[in-house]
């Protein structure tokens, strides 16, 4: 299906319904820094299956069969979104998920060194090019955007190795300056913005996490099971349920601020302190 035409599609069919899209990214490093990166993408079944009628109607040739599963992101896009995860990050494979539920696909990208990677953090919305690896930009290019996430790596000669996943520090000086000179009252995002926000969010849902091969020997983060460490969750289903607490994210005063107030909340995991360390062996 051409791109543009897609795109086009996804905001008529996610912006006003109850489906968007959950994006799954799990890296898995090694004893020896080098490892890859598992990228789910997926729909619910009925957007996807409105997406694919819709495309039928603008004639697009490329459109399967009534009965074939309609397909959300080709092999060839995925294979392309390589790059965005760095210097030397290479696609290995991808294969399409279908459920009862959603529709999507799963690409599987190796690194031989944790320290050229990055994955972008900020959550897509429909009206963004939705290509995996980092949104909003064009296919092709290297991440290097204010929102990645970075890695430092080190092996210790006693056989243990440290990952540590480098969160961007947000620029709130200006923001905060600005929000200063306004009153209460016109920080607080007025009812159509709120309905706006919760339209654009519903479904949506972003899962980042670091999987290490070996046992975990120590960490900072609270969000561990087994050998996996949670860097972001945010169910943002959950999230738009509470008017009050969405319009005091989306305008933090500072990183504090944000931190007491996602504490606790039903669906968010949320490493907000700058640097979050795993150490393994």
């Amino acid at each position: 299906m051409p791109r543009l035409i897609r795109c086009l599609l996804l905001v008529l069919v996610c912006a006003p319904a109850t489906s968007c899209i959950t994006w799954i990214t799990t890296i898995k490093v090694k004893p020896d820094g080098s490892g890859t990166i598992e990228q789910s993408v997926a729909m619910k079944t009925e957007a996807a299956e409105q997406l694919a009628a819709m495309a039928a109607s603008f004639g697009d040739g490329a459109s399967k069969a009534k009965d074939a599963p309609p397909e959300l992101f080709t092999e060839k896009e995925m294979r392309e979104a390589a790059a965005k995860y760095g210097e030397g990050v290479t696609f290995i494979s991808s294969q399409p998920v279908k459920t009862k539920e959603t529709v999507g696909r799963v690409a599987t990208y190796a690194f031989t060194d944790i320290t050229k990677v990055r994955v972008n953090q900020k959550p897509p919305s429909p009206q963004e090019d939705v290509s995996p690896g980092r949104s909003g930009t064009s296919r092709g290019a290297a991440s290097t955007g204010s929102d990645d996430v970075s890695f430092k790596f080190v092996r210790h000669p006693a056989g243990t190795s440290v990952v540590t996943v480098v969160f961007p520090e947000p620029d709130l000086s200006k923001k905060k300056d600005a929000d200063t000179e306004k009153s209460t009252e016109t920080k607080k995002p007025d009812p159509q913005q709120l309905a706006m926000m919760k339209k654009m969010f519903d479904g949506l849902r972003i899962d980042i996490a670091l999987e290490v091969a070996g046992a975990i020997v120590k960490t900072n983060s609270p969000y561990v099971q087994g050998s996996r460490v949670t860097l972001l969750e945010v169910d943002f289903s959950q999230l738009i349920t509470n008017d009050a607490l969405l319009a005091k994210v989306s305008n933090p005063t500072s990183i504090e601020e944000a931190k007491k107030a996602l504490q606790g909340v039903k669906g968010v995991k949320v490493n907000l302190d700058r640097e979050v360390m795993v150490e393994f062996k």
